[in-house]
């Protein structure tokens, strides 16, 4: 039988002349046959031109997620899901003389061959399998990259020829630097290691390009035998110093430069043989993309390529401080039952992430240390209360001496209390602030506009999980809407920034956006005063923390669970809490003594680490903003009668403008004791007395400082002069638009009581239903009305015609 021969063009005609059929259609046949032969030419050249130009020689390839600080100091590095550890980095950011030496070891004619080397594959096989003397290798770096990319098992005939046939199609489809590139990513490096960045942070914990040259060698040799060559941090193998000690020969014969380096090529290599562990709650926060509504992150890669270890905005210098102060902090005050807490630092100016501890211990289970405090919903206690001051402030509610009122009050039907219930009477807003009095901040949430108060604010500014209004209440003041130390640390930014509110960054390179306005500069500006001067809980200030302000703001969740305080310092806001996971509670969580107190020592030892000329300076008052004089005791304009004065910072056009109402001049009769309005006698003693509401006076008295009560006019006299003067009467037991039950089957149950605060020269008060007359009382004195259902008009006046009203529906129910 004649043979095929199998020349494609005689090939192709022998096959033709089998088929018995006509000449014509042996023809046809034959085209056929050439024209598909053709056709998948074109087809595989098409795909070659398209790969070279579209394709990735990294397809099907996962590489691990890896993170830098700002200063490209690894942070963490995560398994890929075929539990290796790759570390991408382009081939220009390896150092050339790694490269050179790997060539030198690897593939000397690598960019002269097209994918193999003939004459090294000629000489392996013969020792091979044809001597048999010696297993020996020649595969080429594309070959090996082969290999790793396709996953091939080449220690048989068909497996090597399946890998000189991908490495052809390597060589077709990619550039030889980008075959490098992705030899020295994958490159096997012993254990689950690929790539030689990935190496050398394992061993070295530090980036390739800081290697020095016995580092390299080693690497570059590890490949060829990682199982034999691996060192551990106890034992360097023979076989590696052999092989490292043999490259270093080759090495010297080119750069004879390096000789004095041969010393080093016998030694023990130091290895750390781990990956570096650091921030492992804010890799992992960026990894899983945890609370998109505080932390601004960028589109996803789209599939060009692996990414790079990515750099991060933190500071692996001053995380390992705060770690270090955290957790002496920690370990000082763990007999207090104190087990979890967590730091946020942030740059306010360019609102990166500088530092972040998530917990006390990622490791530690019985304190469910894997949970992130930094993203977790808690209860903030009273660090919103800076937000409802700024609102009070824009409003027109408050300055910054306003007198508020810290005295046992109801709201509506809440009840508020202050801490250990100790009310101090009046207080100035930025003094109510800073001490954290719950009544005074939960009278101005009460009296902000409906559309601009803290629950809205919250909303605006991003805080996710907010439930309706109504369900908070008042109670919100206190912290009953619970925050991320994220979202909490984004709020007090918006302070610092005059008022523009910024997202969170945690990505170097991201550019942010121009903010949005939440507050006004001024109002920003006197809340940032007032938190200044709040009480640091250390008396002494270390000298190196320079003269920088701190303000902050301390919080206390209910049921003493959470313990908060946040600051605002230089260029930093910073944000603690201290408590545990669990939801225990334990008395020792106050944020004024157990967070403060971790809060000051990391912010004292930046400051102290900082150089004076990086310092930023003072913000400037803003134009809109005044100081003006103000009554030392009232915090109102001073009126001719006030004794003393003191600054305050005021907003023209917005600040209340009332004038002093507790100093007055009167006239004394020194005969009989009693006011007058005589003048120019000899009898007549001018002096400035204090007229104190009776509310705050009766506080006075408690507290063991009762004030001088100005004298009454004699009872024949009923002076009614001066009635725009003092303050009027205020009805405290009743609230207005509030519904009251009344039950007909009880009706002991369904009498009210009257009660009302009033000015000092008030010596009795008239109580009236609508026209009614209800009776009258003194000051101090409460009566007891019975109502029946219906709208009531409850009206109260002093014996000068100043009165208050209240508004109340009475409702019958069955029981």
């Amino acid at each position: 039988m004649k043979k095929l021969n199998f020349r494609p063009g005689v090939f192709f005609s022998q096959l033709a002349g089998k088929i018995k059929k006509p000449q014509k259609l042996r023809t046809k046949i034959l085209l056929s046959i050439s024209a598909v032969f053709f056709l998948i030419i074109i087809i595989f050249s098409i795909h070659i031109l398209y790969m070279r130009k579209y394709g990735n020689i990294y397809d099907g390839i996962e590489f691990s997620s890896a993170y830098c600080d700002r200063n490209g100091k690894l942070l963490q590095i995560f398994l890929t899901e075929d539990e290796q550890y790759r570390i991408f980095k382009p081939i220009e950011e390896y150092p050339p003389e790694f490269i050179e030496a790997l060539l030198m070891q690897e593939d000397r004619y690598f960019y002269s061959h097209f994918g193999i080397n003939p004459v090294a594959i000629f000489k392996a096989g013969w020792e091979t399998y044809i001597k048999k003397s010696r297993r020996m290798g020649a595969s080429t770096i594309t070959m090996q990259t082969a290999k790793l990319k396709y996953n091939l098992y080449t220690k048989s005939i068909g497996g090597k020829l399946k890998q000189i046939r991908k490495a052809i199609y390597l060589e077709l489809c990619f550039s030889k630097d980008e075959i490098l590139e992705a030899y020295l990513n994958l490159a096997p490096c012993g254990g689950n290691i690929q790539g030689f960045e990935t190496a050398s942070w394992y061993y070295f914990s530090k980036s390739i390009e800081d290697l020095n040259l016995s580092e390299n060698i080693m690497l570059c040799v590890l490949p060829q035998n990682p199982i034999k060559r691996s060192p551990t941090p106890q034992k360097t193998p023979s076989e590696l110093i052999n092989a490292r000690k043999v490259l270093f020969s080759s090495w010297v014969e080119k750069h004879p430069e390096d000789t004095d380096k041969e010393i080093y090529m016998d030694m023990q290599i130091s290895v750390e043989c781990r990956f570096p562990d650091y921030a492992r709650h804010f890799t992992e926060m960026i990894l899983y993309e945890k609370d998109p509504a505080s932390i601004t992150v960028p589109n996803k890669q789209k599939n060009n390529g692996p990414l790079p270890a990515k750099a991060t905005t933190l500071n692996l210098d001053t995380q390992l401080k705060c770690e270090e102060i955290f957790n002496a902090y920690m370990n000082k005050n763990k007999n207090f039952g104190i087990k979890n807490g967590a730091v946020l630092l942030v740059d306010w100016k360019s609102m990166e992430i500088i530092a972040n501890i998530g917990s006390a211990d990622y490791y530690n289970d019985e304190i469910e240390g894997k949970v992130n405090a930094t993203t977790s919903k808690r209860s903030p206690g009273s660090t919103l209360k800076p937000f409802i001051y700024a609102m009070a402030l824009e409003q027109g509610l408050i300055h910054y001496r306003t007198m508020l009122k810290d005295l046992p009050s109801t709201f509506n039907e809440y009840t508020p209390d202050n801490y250990e219930s100790i009310f101090k009477g009046p207080v100035q807003a930025w003094f109510a602030l800073g001490d954290s009095r719950n009544i005074p901040a939960i009278y101005l949430e009460q009296h902000l506009d409906k559309s601009r108060n803290l629950y809205t604010f919250m909303q605006d500014s991003g805080v996710t999980g907010l439930k309706e209004s109504d369900h908070y209440g008042l109670s919100i003041v206190l912290g009953t809407a619970d925050v991320s130390m994220l979202e909490l640390a984004k709020m007090y930014c918006t302070i610092a920034n005059g008022g523009i509110q910024k997202n969170i960054l945690y990505e170097k390179k991201y550019v942010q956006n121009s903010g949005k306005r939440m507050l006004t500069e001024e109002s920003s500006f006197i809340v940032r005063k007032m938190l200044e001067e709040n009480t640091p809980p250390y008396q002494n200030k270390p000298q190196l923390a320079k003269n920088v302000p701190i303000a902050y703001k301390t919080g206390t969740s209910i049921g003493f669970k959470d313990a908060w305080s946040a600051a605002i310092f230089d260029r930093y806001v910073i944000i603690v809490w201290v408590g545990n996971f669990n939801g225990e509670g334990n008395n020792a969580f106050l944020g004024r003594k157990m967070a403060a107190p971790l809060l000051f020592n990391i912010a004292y030892s930046i400051l102290s680490n900082t150089p004076e000329a990086e310092l930023l300076p003072e913000p400037e008052m803003p134009e809109g903003v005044s100081l003006i004089d103000v009554c030392s005791v009232s915090g109102a304009i001073p009126g001719p009668d006030c004794p003393q004065t003191e600054k305050a910072y005021f907003i023209p056009g917005v600040s209340p403008i009332e004038k002093c109402k507790i100093h007055r001049k009167i006239n004394i009769d020194t005969r009989t004791g009693y006011r007058t309005d005589e003048t120019n006698k000899p009898y007549i003693r001018t002096v400035v007395r204090e007229f104190w509401p009776s509310d705050l006076r009766a506080l006075f008295d408690q507290a063991g400082l009762p004030r001088i009560l100005p004298p009454d006019y004699p009872p024949s006299d009923s002076n009614f002069k001066n009635t725009a003067q003092g303050f009027p009467p205020e009805i405290k037991s009743l609230l207005s638009g509030t519904d009251y039950v009344y039950r007909p089957k009880s009706p002991d149950k369904n009498k009210i009581l009257l009660y009302a605060a009033s000015d000092a020269d008030t010596t009795e008060l008239l109580w009236f239903d609508g026209e009614n007359f209800i009776g009258r009382a003194n000051p101090s004195q409460i009566l007891e009305y019975q109502l029946k259902p219906g709208t009531h008009e409850i009206t109260v006046t002093d014996q000068k015609g100043r009165s208050d009203v209240v508004v109340i529906n009475v409702v019958e129910t069955e029981y």
